[in-house]
């Protein structure tokens, strides 16, 4: 019997010593149960839970919808901008045909105003949208002489004082009838109308802008309708020679014109004489007549001012 007690003892005892041990291992363990179980609830939070085959067909049926509605109305955009724009050139077309009513100034000069604008705005490094945008505005950079009374818009003679300040009116009369619209090419017609008369020495009119304040489209139309007005017959003129023309021109660049546009213009001289060419009313074949001797105004297109 004592042997028996003394042998439980000693196993107590050493169960005991070993105690510790088994606590540690049965602690980790437990632990690392719960982990793997705490990973897998949380993967399963993560995972959105997945929807049954019809309501997957459902979802799908509404996204095809939606992206064909969606093409729908793309389609349906680019239909309303090209009826805009369709809209915005009657538009141009027919104030243009307001104006020639009433202007000594052929359509002719008008369309060559457009297009030497056109060009020049791409040889300035415009985007092609704006230069295209440009071609349709110019044209109708001298809508405002509707407003000015016959007796001093076609007088033949120069105008005194008191009728020059009637006619500088154009330009703000013209921007009256054009702006306010909120369409874009309209908006870009009545800038050039308001602005093609401001000198880059700030001596022009109707704001007197000076430089870079002068809007580009202002600026552009401006250099092209002058060299355009000049080499054409006019009431109170006889159209130009092409060297006199341009001496005029790189004369004022600086005062009248942006001298960076003039370089440009004077660099290309022979786009801007071939635009004319193409456009032969009898007014233009007047002034192409005496324009062969371009070549002979080499030393003319030297401008000795820096490019910005």
């Amino acid at each position: 019997m004592m042997c028996a007690g003394t042998a439980l003892v000693v196993d107590a005892a050493r169960l005991a010593g070993y105690w510790p041990a088994l606590l540690t291992v049965t602690l980790a363990a437990a632990m690392a149960v719960r982990e793997v179980l705490r990973r897998r609830a949380a993967a399963r939070a993560r995972r959105a839970p997945v929807a049954p085959p019809d309501r997957l067909k459902e979802m799908s049926r509404i996204l095809a919808m939606e992206v064909a509605q969606r093409r729908r109305s793309e389609v349906m955009l680019v239909d309303a901008r090209a009826r805009l724009g369709e809209a915005q050139s009657q538009m141009i077309h027919h104030l243009r045909s307001a104006g020639a009513l009433r202007d000594n100034e052929t359509a002719s000069h008008t369309d060559r105003v457009g297009q030497m604008a056109r060009h020049l705005a791409l040889l300035a490094g415009c985007d092609t949208e704006f230069a295209s945008q440009l071609a349709l505005a110019a044209p109708l950079h001298d809508v405002g002489k509707i407003g000015i009374p016959d007796a001093i818009l076609l007088k033949p003679g120069p105008l005194a004082p008191s009728e020059w300040d009637v006619m500088k009116t154009h330009t703000t009369i013209g921007a009256g009838i054009l702006m306010g619209s909120g369409l874009p090419l309209l908006d870009l017609a009545a800038e050039v109308a308001l602005c093609h008369h401001e000198r880059w020495n700030g001596q022009g009119y109707p704001r007197a802008l000076k430089g870079p304040a002068i809007p580009l489209s202002g600026r552009i139309v401006a250099l092209v309708d002058v060299f355009d007005a000049l080499m054409s017959a006019r009431p109170y003129k006889e159209p130009w020679p092409l060297s006199r023309a341009l001496a005029h021109i790189v004369a004022e660049a600086g005062g009248h014109f942006d001298p960076n546009l003039v370089r440009l213009f004077m660099d290309q001289i022979q786009d801007f004489v071939a635009i004319r060419e193409r456009d032969r009313d009898e007014e233009a074949m007047q002034g192409a007549d005496q324009a062969l001797d371009w070549e002979e105004t080499t030393p003319a297109q030297v401008i000795p001012l820096p490019m910005h």
